[in-house]
């Protein structure tokens, strides 16, 4: 497919519509507008099908291959996510679906995704082993698709729905803060604000350790040879990844906003914790990143700059164990969870 454009999202949201997939919804928390000083719409995504937006794309991707294409089945490498999204549409199309997942993913994303009918196949968790087996893998299947968890426009297109309907929802927002990994999700909802309101500011989120705003400074995709192929050190276990992928990056960074914003595992636990107590939501570490990043000094001094009185966040997924999130929003009672 061409670069990602307005025309793929609007077919991903037919696409969509007729699998009975309707909007999310935004919540709100006076407790978070007072705590932060400007109000904060928070786009759950962690209330999706499977769990997490990730449903979206992979539906896209799975109703746009042709007949042929499907008979083969479908595969994809996750961390647990895109998995259970991909297993989850390819079970609506009666098609085959293998998983690839690294050995240390949570066990609660991997019986996700074999409660929605996947094959699970487990690899070290480098990129190079996760690309490696999951190609294997689809030779092995006669030529499944492999079906990417963010290097690709279908599934771009997909996660790109999400940014028509806050459009839809909150037409006069100030900015969107969107957590960052690969770049499908960034990807996806900026070319949707940006083709309908050009002065809405996408700010990417991320655990520390990316370096996104030195890629973005630099209008280069940074990337260190040395740890490239390893996984960032982050609780946050669905945004590993060290760079935007190729295509995301080629259609994405032109349209992101400057700033950046960087939470620690303690944000992020911390937001864990308001998410529940405050807001009743039981959220993953990553969907929990933008809640940290508003709470943040950082977004403090952003939000005085800029005056932005609407801003959006985006919850990207919950599928987490009880157990784990007693473990991270109170690391004391941990082993009696």
């Amino acid at each position: 497919m061409p670069s990602l454009c307005i025309s793929h999202i609007q077919q991903a949201a037919a696409r969509l519509r007729a699998v009975g997939a309707g909007p999310t919804p935004i919540l709100r928390s006076d407790w978070v507008d007072t705590a932060v000083g400007c109000a904060v719409h928070f786009k759950s995504e962690h209330l999706q099908r499977t769990g997490s937006f990730k449903y979206r794309g992979a539906t896209n991707a799975v109703a746009a291959l042709d007949a042929a294409a499907a008979a083969h089945g479908v595969v994809c490498h996750s961390s647990g996510n895109h998995g259970a999204a991909l297993a989850r549409a390819a079970h609506e199309r009666s098609v085959p679906c293998c998983v690839v997942v690294p050995h240390t993913t949570p066990e609660a994303k991997i019986a996700n995704m074999r409660r929605y009918g996947a094959r699970v196949v487990l690899c070290e968790p480098t990129q190079t082993a996760r690309t490696q087996t999951a190609e294997a893998e689809a030779q092995a299947m006669g030529g499944a698709a492999v079906v990417h968890p963010y290097n690709d426009t279908q599934v771009m297109a997909g996660q790109g729905t999400i940014g028509l309907e806050l459009m839809e929802q909150l037409p006069s927002i100030d900015a969107v803060l969107v957590p960052v990994s690969g770049g499908g999700l960034i990807g996806g909802i900026a070319a949707a604000v940006k083709a309908i309101n050009p002065t809405v500011r996408v700010i990417a989120v991320e655990p520390e350790g990316k370096r996104l705003q030195e890629s973005l400074a630099t209008a280069t995709r940074v990337i260190d040879p040395a740890t490239s192929d390893l996984a960032l050190d982050t609780i946050a276990d669905a945004i590993r990844t060290r760079a935007l992928g190729p295509i995301p990056w080629d259609s994405t960074h032109p349209l992101l906003d400057p700033a950046v914003l960087s939470v620690s595992n303690a944000q992020i636990r911390e937001a864990m914790r308001v998410a529940l107590v405050e807001m009743k939501q039981a959220v993953e570490p990553a969907g929990a990143l933008t809640l940290a990043a508003v709470l943040s000094p950082e977004f403090a001094k952003l939000k005085a700059d800029s005056d932005l009185r609407q801003v959006v966040a985006v919850i990207c997924g919950g599928n987490i164990d009880p157990s784990a999130l007693v473990g991270h929003i109170d690391p004391s009672r941990a082993d009696c969870a």
